[in-house]
């Protein structure tokens, strides 16, 4: 075979490897593309949209006001709410006592006892909780304090208590042990007014801030990247070239029989 034939084949084999391995590889992405634009549009609960829909929660300012508004409310009978599956991680005696401890102060504090987690609505954030609670008060100046199983956060309206430096906690002791030394803490700690504090958790008027910005992309603006162009010409590289270097080595064997 000639030279220039040679070289006409190679090219031919090159430009068909590399022209399929861009239409495969496009064409999955459209298929991806497709299946994402399907699942954003369909009502059908899957593992992956439960976990979105989740963390969706935690980043939507629009979030559902409808827990955090009920737990404020049930602070105009008791400064203390106990989510009922933390019963047992409480002491009476204790609660009485945060009772007594906030009886009567100018700026209220309010404690919840919450079973945050993960797979709520504030992705577990105990401060993200507490400020949401404290943006659905009827007070003017208030704190909250959430006590959940983890960890502890601290919400404010109107005014901050600053509490640069958090009260130790031992995970052996009871949460409304932890509740009563974080309450005390934050009693001495001096009232400012929320326009003179920063945060991250709210805004100067108490609103919760979106602290984390969702930034993954809408499917429909999704395009094909020209990094999988790219992709598809080495793999023709590779292939192709394999294809002739292996054909070239055939031929030979071939032609030395």
């Amino acid at each position: 075979m000639r030279l220039w034939l040679r070289w006409v084949v190679a090219v031919i084999v090159f430009a068909v490897v590399v022209t399929g391995a861009t239409v495969w590889t496009t064409a999955e992405f459209d298929a991806a593309k497709q299946a994402r634009i399907a699942a954003e549009d369909s009502d059908e609960i899957v593992v992956d949209s439960i976990y979105s829909d989740r963390i969706e929660g935690q980043y939507d300012a629009d979030y559902d006001r409808g827990r955090y508004r009920t737990i404020a409310k049930s602070f105009e009978s008791d400064p203390i709410f106990l989510d009922g599956y933390r019963a047992f991680s409480v002491d009476d005696a204790e609660l009485e006592t945060i009772r007594t401890e906030v009886d009567g102060l100018d700026v209220p504090i309010y404690v919840a006892f919450l079973s945050n987690s993960e797979l709520d609505d504030a992705d577990g954030d105990a401060d993200l909780l507490a400020a949401r609670i404290a943006a659905e008060l009827s007070d003017e100046r208030a704190t909250v304090l959430v006590v959940g199983l983890m960890d502890e956060g601290i919400g404010s309206t109107g005014a901050v208590r600053d509490l640069r430096s958090r009260p130790r906690t031992d995970p052996d002791e009871s949460a409304s042990a932890a509740a009563v030394d974080y309450v005390r803490a934050l009693k001495s700690t001096e009232v400012e007014d929320a326009t003179t504090v920063y945060s991250s958790k709210t805004d100067d008027d108490g609103r919760p801030l979106v602290v984390n910005e969702d930034t993954s992309e809408d499917p429909r603006t999704l395009a094909y990247p020209a990094g999988a162009a790219v992709g598809g010409i080495g793999l023709g590289l590779l292939v192709g070239g394999g294809l002739g270097i292996g054909g070239v080595l055939v031929r030979r064997r071939i032609r030395e029989k």
